[in-house]
């Protein structure tokens, strides 16, 4: 899920709707950024930057003195994010699989959110195994250099339906990339191991939780529709009948039973991430 950093396909409808959950996420992931207190006047890639979203964020807590590179292979992403882009910030078109026209210990730390995701190319996965890109980040970064991978983890969107929402998460939507027969260690869970493999030192997990509080703005609304159907959407088969059918009438925007209509609606999502220390 490389150039996108993970949620959408690249097309001018999907364009829009990676902006619209790139902001849904914002207080998330600048608060994530915040935490790991970036070094002022250090020089860092965004690797998988996306629209330039959090590559802007990224910049400004480095501020002025500092400079952030962002890379992703989507020659959409990178023309809106030139667009849109801070002084001490740059992009460029790049595949974090090839990253030797990029010089050696030039960077003080790399970030990288939802796109070192292993799994099968037909799902937009980056990689089937994540160490080339993991080793290739460690050349880029300088001596004590750290690499931070951001993943989206989990989330609960049915407040209420716990036993329908355990079994649409059981759904090829809902543990995409991972599919039958990856090995245990190529899930993002196992990125620890990712990293201590490719000679990262010092490597921690945190996870960190974005509430969801009703009464929702119609931004909110409009992105929690777009992961339904991302994480769902194809959940039928999965399901019963009667389970599927009580689904659309959850989410469904003009269904009377639609959930997001709760003023004192209740939902989250996780983010986890994983760092280390060259």
């Amino acid at each position: 899920m490389e150039s996108s950093g993970d949620l959408t396909n690249q097309n001018p409808d999907e364009l829009s709707a990676y902006i619209l959950l790139s902001e849904f996420r914002k207080p998330l992931i600048n608060l994530i950024i915040k935490s790991v207190d970036l070094p002022n006047g250090s020089t860092g890639l965004d690797a998988g930057c996306g629209i330039g979203a959090y590559t802007s964020l990224l910049a400004k807590a480095v501020g002025l003195k500092g400079a952030v590179v962002g890379l992703d292979i989507s020659e959409e992403f990178i023309s809106y994010a030139n667009k849109n882009k801070r002084e001490n910030t740059q992009f460029e078109i790049g595949d974090i699989n090839s990253l030797d026209h990029l010089e050696s210990e030039s960077f003080d730390w790399i970030w990288s959110t939802d796109t070192v995701w292993p799994g099968p190319k037909e799902l937009g996965c980056s990689c089937k195994k994540p160490k080339g890109i993991v080793d290739g980040f460690y050349r880029l970064l300088k001596p004590r250099g750290d690499i931070f991978l951001l993943f989206w983890t989990s989330h609960k969107f049915l407040p209420g339906y716990p036993l329908l929402e355990a079994k649409l998460n059981t759904s090829t939507g809902a543990t995409a990339p991972f599919v039958s027969g990856m090995h245990p260690m190529d899930h993002i869970m196992s990125a620890k191991n990712w990293l201590v493999g490719s000679g990262f030192k010092g490597v921690l997990a945190k996870t960190y939780v974005s509430d969801i509080n009703g009464p929702l703005d119609q931004n909110t609304r409009k992105a929690l529709q777009i992961l339904f159907q991302m994480f769902w959407g194809e959940a039928e088969d999965t399901v019963s009948k009667e389970d599927w059918n009580e689904y659309k009438k959850l989410t469904n925007p003009n269904s009377r039973k639609n959930i997001l209509d709760r003023n004192h609606y209740y939902g989250f999502y996780t983010y986890s991430l994983f760092k280390g220390v060259k």
